[in-house]
């Protein structure tokens, strides 16, 4: 039996040769299907065999604005992965003192899985500008970008990815239109049945009172 523990948990499993991993890092504040349909579409087109979600860091702040609590948002990844085979959680980024680059959340898979390949798992957007970080140089060198279409532009964006060095794909996904911030005010509303969400997030959600 497998034990997923990071930092604070150890693996305890035969670490495969050549295993490829899908790190999909984000907010997920809330976690919601939209993500897990776009993790099984990176899956299925790289044949990922593992599939690690990474809750952003709490001293991360995108475009200024406050997030829930990392333990709340750990809690409501793990319940929307519960049942989902193949994918699980790392909470490397909240558990570090800062806010990590994402080539050290790399650096700390691949430790965990040497040899291993890994793949970043991008949206449209965030892939576009990923060329900007300032650790891509040292992120292409150890990583593979899947670029998950949203707006239409990913053969663009994979195309300039490889220009700069790296080894990108691109991951057809037809949108849905769920979003994170279309979740939230649905909860700020009240609603009571929000199919975006699994259901044991939002009865997490409001046992918790958050959202409000």
């Amino acid at each position: 039996a497998k034990l997923i523990d990071y930092g604070k948990y150890k693996y305890n499993e035969k670490i495969k040769a050549r295993m490829r991993i899908g790190l999909f890092c984000g907010c997920f504040d809330p976690i919601h299907l939209g993500h897990i349909r776009a993790a099984e579409a990176c899956r299925s087109s790289a044949g990922l065999e593992r599939v690690l979600f990474v809750p952003a860091s709490d001293k991360y702040g995108k475009a200024g604005l406050s997030m829930q609590s990392g333990l709340h948002r750990l809690a409501m990844c793990r319940l929307a992965l519960n049942n989902c085979e193949g994918f699980d959680v790392c909470p490397f980024e909240l558990e570090s003192p800062d806010a990590p680059y994402t080539s050290e959340t790399a650096a700390y898979v691949q430790g965990l899985y040497p040899g291993a390949e890994l793949y970043l798992c991008l949206g449209e957007d965030a892939a576009r500008y990923a060329m900007r970080w300032s650790c891509f140089e040292e992120l292409k060198s150890g990583v593979r970008f899947l670029v998950i279409e949203r707006g239409g532009a990913g053969k663009e964006v994979v195309k300039a990815l490889s220009f700069a060095g790296a080894i990108a794909s691109e991951v057809p996904l037809e949108p849905d239109g769920v979003s994170s911030t279309a979740v939230r005010r649905k909860l700020a509303r009240g609603e009571d049945y929000i199919p975006e969400l699994d259901s044991s997030v939002y009865r997490y959600i409001r046992e918790k009172s958050l959202y409000v």
